[in-house]
């Protein structure tokens, strides 16, 4: 089914998935907007606290300059979404088995990126309407929705992008980056939310040390069960594998197929 989803999804221009993450990031942008006036009003705040005098350069902004940070935002999210998609195919996925098609990679990658921004920026309404849910849950949704659609991802479009031979090469590369990245990050913030624990809230400790909690479980899940299916998969269709041999060259060193393509046959 995965399969079926990016085979349409790759049909569709390329600039479709441009759009499809500008749109999902303008709309993730919503919370920011409707708290666009208190977050510039603490912000003053800081610097004159700090000492510098800011109150007559940036409290007298236009009103359409909240839609314009937003958009640029969103801009730049694509730019961000675009290097890493590209850093990903020339840089981790470089080797014996370089990525095939790569229209329908960059297809792929953007729209599972839309989804996830277009999820999480939905539920960052709760900031606004919800503070408490939003301080508790957003980086376990963050974390658990972009490993689980990027998993999919990688499921769904193995089969056109990835030679059979090296698909768990590939995804072990993957989730070796991942989970160190994500395991350095989560542990690292859970160790300063602890020790410097009188400048954060109940909420800010809960919900490190259960994101560190969850990237654990999550690398454990799914190396008991994408890892070692694809590990598996790629062992099978080694053992499967039969080498075709080179084309048997035809007189003066050129193939039988060569010689008779130059008469049109």
């Amino acid at each position: 089914m995965l399969t079926r989803i990016y085979d349409k999804i790759a049909k569709l221009p390329s600039w479709t998935g441009a759009v499809a993450v500008i749109a999902a990031a303008i709309v993730a942008n919503i919370p920011f907007m409707l708290r666009f006036d208190v977050i510039w009003e603490s912000m003053i705040a800081e610097y004159v606290n700090a000492g510098f005098n800011v109150e007559n350069m940036l409290s007298n902004l236009p009103d359409g300059y909240k839609y314009v940070v937003a958009l640029l935002s969103s801009l730049i999210t694509w730019g961000i979404v675009e290097l890493i998609a590209y850093i990903v195919l020339t840089g981790v996925l470089r080797g014996p088995a370089p990525v095939r098609n790569r229209q329908y990679y960059y297809n792929a990658v953007r729209f599972t990126y839309a989804v996830y921004k277009l999820i999480v920026g939905l539920y960052s309404l709760t900031a606004v309407y919800a503070p408490a849910a939003y301080e508790y849950a957003y980086s376990w949704l963050d974390f658990i929705l972009i490993t689980t659609l990027f998993t999919f991802c990688y499921f769904g479009i193995k089969e056109k992008c990835v030679n059979d031979n090296f698909v768990f090469n590939v995804y072990s590369r993957l989730y070796i980056i991942w989970f160190v990245y994500m395991g350095i990050v989560s542990v690292l913030d859970f160790m300063f939310v602890m020790i410097d624990g009188a400048m954060y809230a109940v909420s800010a400790k809960v919900s490190s040390g259960v994101l560190t909690g969850l990237v654990g479980a999550a690398a454990l899940i799914l190396y008991f069960t994408a890892y070692r299916r694809l590990k598996k998969e790629q062992d099978d269709n080694r053992r499967n594998f039969t080498p075709q041999p080179p084309p048997r060259p035809g007189p003066g060193g050129r193939s039988d197929d060569e010689i008779f393509r130059g008469y049109g046959l």
